[in-house]
């Protein structure tokens, strides 16, 4: 806040000594030709800029060419004593050169500094800080205007930026300690020389469209100066009486700027957005513009021009940079100082050109057009505002992709790898893994099949079994079959679920209420997932019957998660306000991998949404609840984009920058509702420390997994397996 707040008063009183040392020296029409060769000046300049930054990075480039600005002002005030008319040319292309660039490079620092969550946090309070600069840089303008000559003031903008090198070296960003940062590795620059920053804004509408608005946003304040500077010429003579009405002007606008930045700075962030603070601007400076043509008076040229200037550095500041802490250092090093200095140079010279042919064709009424041409460029930035969120939550998603969150195995808990499995669909009930292992074992060490059977046992279903019924034909396989389901012999049931008949679908009433025996589980999924596109609607009435065994409606939903059809998907989402969570937790699962396997189910956002809100309002916030978080960011992923969702949950538990990008990232997407709910949950999140584990339970913990259990089913019942 410091270094901003002196920072923008060495420029506020530049610009005032820039416009009383030119305006004193020359006449108001070569105010254009001049701004037009700063502004050429100044686009040179940033392209060298913009490489320093890439190749050195703003921590050491901007510190550098602050220093240099205060050797430079050092040497105009001693060249405005000797040539007063060269040095006022002289200081008009230094602040071209040095004013905004400076100021744009200290704001890549900041929001280098910073990741997206945490800047917006921050950005006010620095702006707040830049706001303090603008009042106190024109207050001492106007005060030492009736006590020194204008060119001592160049000595003191020299002593300004000296310690502005101080601030700034403090801003670097810390140093991590060794072996502790789970971040992707610092991406290399690209190469290609000053040119690099331009072919990436040509690859990224994102930055195109925020270096159209900087450049209608200069062009307006171009037509718009010469404005003001005309009028201020009309009124007073040059001079300190010159430099005293500019110094009160931006005076005035450094305090109604940060009275906007303290009153409504993070607030508006909070409330319209990133996009809809930077829109703020262009929207007053257009209605101000239109209005101000029935008085184009000083008064009114200077309330349009302020307005636009107090929106500028408060609340447009704050959001514009924001809109850069997403992007990757090798994107925004290279092209940050371009969009915010050599589009402003673009739109400057642009507006210079536009104000020569106005003034030349309408003389009379140039005041008049320049505010219908300024009015006409703001409504065109202000639709340009309306892509930049799209943008803003794409570059969010691109951050999260691009591999800034490598996590350590040895890091990962019990609940990050149950939200990995659970994403895979992989998971199995600990109680039937632990029973197919102890089989697989028997029927290794036996080298039988594990289909077969140890022992004889009693054929069901002959006629002494059903002594007392009505005759049936013992023959009937379908009903031999019923008979054997029906049993407790393990054994018989295997051997039915194995025959040519399991796959009649009139079994299927007798097969679902297996699902309960842990024992015969697996073997009861297989077959009723091959059924399940013929038997749909009889699960999915199991699935909804509250009066059904608890295990079975658990597990239904594996039954039905490869039938990637739209009643499953109905069935399944109806299924999500179960009172029992491990219920709804597999159907989440089921409707995961239904989203997966087929892209055109249609997954209504509404009921999506109640059933998060419904889920985090039965899970209070705290460690005992990432079992019911990790259904959530399931549950979510189906309306939203699943993998920025997926590694936003990895990303929460980090405590790296790039949480702060799944923060912000998750505030843009989700619905205000939403976000309330589970920003509890997320907000202050720590990874707790994993207790050490027996070796059984880790052992039980790898086989987490059916593909590996399959692997070793296949394995047993190879001929010649023989347990070994």
């Amino acid at each position: 806040m410091v270094t901003a707040a002196a920072l923008i008063a060495q420029q506020v009183a530049g610009r005032a000594v820039r416009d009383a040392l030119f305006l004193s020296s020359f006449h108001i029409k070569l105010l254009p030709p001049v701004m037009i060769s700063s502004a050429l000046l100044g686009i040179a300049a940033v392209l060298a800029f913009s490489r320093a930054l890439t190749v050195l990075s703003p921590a050491r480039a901007v510190p550098w060419a602050v220093g240099a600005s205060s050797v430079l002002l050092m040497g105009e005030w001693y060249l405005s004593l000797v040539a007063p008319r060269v040095a006022a040319v002289a200081v008009y292309l230094h602040m071209a050169v040095f004013g905004a660039t400076l100021v744009s490079g200290f704001w890549s620092l900041v929001n280098e500094r910073f990741d997206p969550h945490t800047a917006k946090r921050v950005v006010g309070p620095i702006g707040t800080g830049a706001s303090v600069g603008g009042v106190a840089g024109g207050a001492l303008a106007f005060g030492a205007a009736s006590v020194v000559q204008v060119p001592t003031m160049l000595a003191f903008m020299a002593g300004v930026n000296a310690l502005c090198v101080l601030g700034l070296r403090s801003l670097r960003p810390p140093r991590r300690p060794h072996g502790r940062s789970r971040r992707a590795p610092e991406p290399t620059a690209r190469p290609g020389g000053p040119l690099s920053g331009l072919r990436i804004l040509n690859e990224v509408p994102y930055l195109r469209d925020l270096a159209l608005v900087v450049g209608l946003g200069a062009l307006v304040e171009a037509l718009l100066d010469y404005a003001l500077n005309a009028k201020a010429v009309e009124a007073y003579l040059g001079g300190a009486a010159l430099m005293s009405f500019f110094a009160l002007y931006h005076t005035g606008v450094g305090v109604l700027a940060l009275a906007l930045q303290s009153a409504f700075g993070s607030r508006s962030l909070r409330s319209i957005g990133l996009a809809g603070t930077v829109a703020l601007q262009p929207a007053v400076v257009a209605a101000g513009s239109l209005l101000a043509l029935a008085s184009p008076r000083l008064l009114s040229v200077a309330l349009v021009r302020g307005a636009e200037a107090v929106l500028h550095n408060s609340l447009f500041r704050s959001g514009y940079e924001v809109f850069y802490t997403p992007l990757p250092r090798d994107k925004k090093r290279p092209t940050k100082a371009i969009v915010d200095v050599g589009f402003d140079r673009v739109g400057t010279v642009t507006g210079a050109f536009i104000t020569l042919l106005v003034v030349a064709a309408l003389p009379s009424l140039s005041i008049q057009a320049l505010f219908v041409l300024a009015a006409a460029a703001a409504i065109a930035a202000l639709l340009i505002t309306r892509r930049l969120h799209v943008g803003y939550v794409t570059a969010l998603e691109d951050s999260l992709r691009s591999g800034a969150v490598h996590l350590d195995l040895g890091e990962v808990v019990d609940s990050t790898t149950r939200f990995t499995l659970a994403q895979t669909n992989l998971a199995l009930d600990r109680d039937v893994l632990l029973s197919q292992i102890q089989r697989l074992r028997a029927d290794r060490g036996s080298g039988e099949d594990s289909g077969s059977t140890r022992a004889p046992l009693s054929e069901p279903g002959s006629p002494r079994d059903l002594a007392g019924e009505p005759a049936f034909d013992p023959d009937d396989p379908l009903l031999r079959a019923m008979v054997r389901l029906r049993s407790e012999d393990v054994a018989a049931i295997r051997r039915t679920l194995t025959s040519p008949e399991a796959l009649d679908p009139r079994l299927a009433p007798w097969m679902i209420p297996l699902l309960a025996r842990n024992e015969v589980f697996l073997d009861v999924l297989r077959v009723l997932r091959r059924l399940a596109p013929k038997v749909t609607g009889l699960l999915l009435d199991a699935l909804l019957d509250p009066d059904q065994d608890a295990a079975v409606r658990r597990r239904v939903p594996r039954v039905l998660k490869n039938l990637a059809t739209q009643r499953s998907a109905d069935g399944l989402l109806r299924a999500l306000d179960d009172e029992r969570f491990d219920v709804r937790y597999q159907c989440g699962l089921a409707l995961a991998r239904h989203k997966e396997r087929n892209p055109a189910l249609v997954f209504p956002a509404t009921a999506v949404f109640d059933a998060v809100l419904e889920e985090l309002k039965a899970s209070p916030p705290g460690e005992s609840a990432e079992r019911a978080l990790e259904h959530v960011f399931t549950l979510l992923a189906l309306v939203l984009e699943a993998e920025p969702l997926r590694i936003s949950f990895w990303a929460l538990r980090s405590e790296d920058a790039i949480r702060g990008t799944a923060l912000e990232y998750l505030e843009n997407v989700l619905p205000e509702g939403v976000r309330a709910a589970l920003w509890p949950h997320v907000r202050r999140r720590r990874v707790p420390e994993a207790p050490p584990r027996p070796p059984d339970e880790l052992k039980a913990e790898l086989l987490r997994s059916s593909d590996t259990l399959i692997m070793e089913r296949a394995r047993a019942r190879k001929p010649g397996s023989g347990g070994g």
